[in-house]
């Protein structure tokens, strides 16, 4: 807590504060969380991985990412994270769990370019002797500038891609260099693209959350909907993976709900089948430099 930003030096316990610089705050200690117990030897690596690839699950299962930026989702965390509605997976990503995978990118680069001989760890260090030991605050400007310091290269593209902006995270570039990849997992070939979360409540197939442009998004259905049928049969929550395995890529069915008590029938144009899971793997065959990478990162496998 003593790291931390100018805008939070001093709290103002009257009013909100506003900061860019809580993906830092919150998403490196996020990155840290699953890191410190396996340098403890908590666990293994595996188990490592695993909880990764559930945070990645979640963060590509959240279209939000392409909306919002890190740095507004800092900022804006007093009026979006804390106050969520039906849209927000669509328009918001957490910074918590953002920060944390950009946290691990930069990680991931400077020990790439280092060999291992420096890391994030490396940039803490930097950051609490200049910030965190006099306690003052930090700007988002000397923040980055500590960061390209460590990593010794220019980060402006990776701030502005990443940061600032909403380009996808490519996990599988910084992943690479350490024999691991990102794969997507739980796809079934049968089962096409609908774009809903139902939730059954009393019996009744409720619309939890459509996602946007999804061909539930673009037929308008809505969260809030109360689905009754599919082609004039009747589907409930459960049964919606089921009915839908009865269609391809393309079909388009007609999908009849209650809005507000008042019926609709919308057509829906299916879409290709998408992962359901995303998981962190090693990938086969490889190289003596890969192994001492992903060694001087994770430890050694027990």
């Amino acid at each position: 807590k003593r790291i931390r930003p100018q805008a939070l030096e001093k709290f103002d316990y009257e009013q909100e504060n506003y900061t860019t610089s809580l993906w830092f705050c919150e998403g490196t200690t996020s990155y840290y969380d699953l890191l410190i117990p396996l340098k403890a030897g908590i666990y293994q690596r595996q188990t490592y991985l695993k909880a990764l690839s559930k945070d990645i699950n979640r963060f590509l299962n959240t279209p939000g990412r392409r909306v919002q930026p890190l740095s507004e989702s800092s900022f804006d965390a007093w009026i979006k994270l804390y106050r969520p509605h039906a849209n927000s997976n669509n328009s918001t990503i957490s910074y918590y769990l953002k920060g944390e995978l950009v946290s691990l990118l930069l990680d991931l680069l400077i020990r790439d370019r280092w060999k291992n001989q420096r890391s994030l760890d490396d940039v803490l260090r930097q950051m609490w002797s200049r910030f965190g030991q006099q306690e003052v605050g930090f700007t988002e400007e000397q923040l980055r500038e500590i960061i390209a310091e460590i990593a010794d290269r220019d980060l402006s593209e990776f701030f502005s891609l990443y940061v600032d902006g909403t380009e996808e995270l490519p996990f599988d570039d910084y992943l690479e260099p350490f024999g691991l990849e990102v794969v997507g997992t739980g796809q079934r070939e049968a089962t096409p693209y609908l774009g809903v979360t139902l939730n059954s409540e009393n019996g009744h197939a409720i619309v939890q959350w459509v996602e946007q442009d999804s061909p539930a998004s673009l037929g308008q259905i809505s969260a809030g909907d109360e689905l009754l049928a599919i082609d004039s049969y009747k589907v409930s929550a459960e049964q919606l993976s089921e009915r839908l395995n009865d269609y391809q890529a393309g079909d388009t069915i007609e999908v009849a709900l209650f809005c507000e008590e008042e019926l609709k029938i919308c057509s829906v144009t299916l879409d290709e089948s998408r992962p359901s899971r995303y998981q962190v793997k090693l990938i086969e065959s490889p190289s003596q430099r890969q192994e001492d990478l992903l060694q001087g990162w994770l430890g050694e496998e027990k």
